[in-house]
C-alpha cells in the first residue's frame, strides 16, 4: 500500500473510531454501559468499516456518506464478538479480557444486547431515499451472520462434516459481513444493483479467505500476536477446513496420539508444534495457503468492473487481508 492510500486509512480509521470512544449513550446505569464503552475500545482491525467507506468511493460516493454506517457494523462485528466469546468460552480478546471475564456474564450479555440496539439507533440517520434499502439489506446480512454462528455450533456436534458445509459456514458467520460491508458501501456510493452484486460477492470471498487465515492462525501464530485466545478451536475438534483436511490424513499413530493429548484438555506448546508439524508434513497448510490465494484472486477479479471509478482502496485492503499475520 503506498503512503496516500495508508493515509487515506489512516484518516478511515480515526473517524471511525472517535465515534467508538464517544459513543451517544448514556453513562449511567453503569452496570449497563460500561461493558459497552469497554467492548468498543477494543483495538480491532476496523477491517469492515473501511471496507464499506472503501466501496463507497470506489463506485463515485463520498466515503463521509458512508461513515454513519459503517460505525455501525463495527458495532454490530463486535456484538457478535462479545456473544461469541461467552459461548465458546475464550478469555482474552483484542489484547485484553474478554468482557465476560472483565465483567461477568449477565453484564456481558445485556451490554451485548443493547450495543445491537444503539447499532439500530445509529441506522436511524441513514438518508431517507436509501434507509428502506440499507436496513433490508443490513437486517438479511446480520441473519446470515446469525445462521452461521448456528451453523458452527451445531457442527460442534456432528460427527461428520464435509469440506463445502465447512465452506458453506464460514460464507454465513464471516463472509457474511464483510459481504455487507462491501454491499452498503456500494448502495450508499449510489451503485446499480449489478455493481452491488458484485461487491458482495467480492466481499463474500475475502471473507472466506480471512477466516480460513483465522483457523491457520489460531495454530500457527501466538496470543500475543493476535490479542485473542488460541488454541479451543483444534482442542475442540472445531470442525474447520485445516483440521478437516488434516484428521483425513494423519496416520494411525498420529491419531493415536492425537487422542491422547486430546484426553488432557489442554493445548501445550509443545502438543500445538506437533500438530502444526503434522498439517506441514500432511500437506494441510500448502492447501489451505492455496485456497487462500484463489479465493483472493477470485475476489480481486470482480475490481475490473467499468463501475468502479477509483478500486485502489478495495485492492489494497484484499492485499492487506492475503498477507496478513494477525
Amino acid at each position: 500500500m503506498n503512503q496516500e492510500l495508508k493515509n487515506q486509512l489512516g484518516v478511515w480509521n480515526d473517524a471511525v473510531r472517535e465515534q467508538l470512544l464517544n459513543p451517544k449513550f448514556d453513562v449511567e446505569p453503569a452496570y449497563l454501559f460500561d461493558p459497552m464503552r469497554y467492548a468498543l475500545n477494543g483495538e480491532g482491525k476496523l477491517l469492515r468499516p473501511a471496507l464499506c467507506l472503501a466501496a463507497t468511493q470506489a463506485v463515485g460516493g463520498k466515503w463521509k456518506e458512508g461513515l454513519t454506517v459503517a460505525v455501525a457494523l463495527e458495532i454490530f462485528h463486535t456484538f457478535t464478538l462479545v456473544h461469541d466469546d461467552i459461548m465458546d468460552g475464550d478469555e482474552l480478546r483484542r489484547s485484553a479480557p474478554t468482557v465476560h471475564k472483565a465483567f461477568d456474564l449477565s453484564r456481558a450479555l445485556l451490554g451485548g444486547d443493547a450495543m445491537l440496539i444503539y447499532m439500530y439507533q445509529l441506522l436511524a440517520d441513514v438518508p431517507h431515499e436509501k434507509f428502506h434499502e440499507i436496513y433490508s439489506v443490513f437486517n438479511a446480512g446480520a441473519m446470515d451472520v446469525c445462521k452461521g454462528q448456528g451453523w458452527d455450533m451445531q457442527f460442534e456436534n456432528a460427527s461428520i462434516v464435509n469440506p463445502k458445509e465447512y465452506e458453506m459456514m464460514i460464507d454465513l458467520k464471516t463472509g457474511a459481513l464483510i459481504k455487507l460491508a462491501c454491499e452498503l458501501g456500494g448502495i450508499l456510493g449510489g451503485a446499480n444493483k449489478e455493481t452491488v452484486k458484485a461487491l458482495g460477492r467480492f466481499g463474500l470471498l475475502l471473507g472466506r479467505a480471512f477466516q480460513m487465515q483465522d483457523d491457520l492462525l489460531e495454530l500457527t501464530s501466538t496470543t500475543q500476536t493476535m490479542g485473542k485466545s488460541l488454541g479451543s478451536d483444534i482442542l475442540n475438534e472445531k470442525k474447520t477446513w485445516i483440521w478437516l483436511d488434516l484428521k483425513s490424513h494423519l496416520l494411525p499413530s498420529e491419531l493415536e496420539l492425537w487422542n491422547l493429548i486430546k484426553q488432557s484438555q489442554t493445548l501445550s506448546e509443545a502438543d500445538r508444534l506437533q500438530v502444526v508439524d503434522w498439517m506441514r508434513g500432511h500437506g494441510t497448510l500448502d492447501r489451505a495457503q492455496a485456497l487462500v490465494e484463489k479465493w483472493i484472486a477470485e475476489a480481486d477479479s470482480f475490481l475490473a468492473s467499468e463501475h468502479l471509478t477509483d478500486n485502489r482502496m478495495l485492492k489494497a485492503l484484499s492485499d492487506i487481508i492475503l498477507h496478513r499475520t494477525h
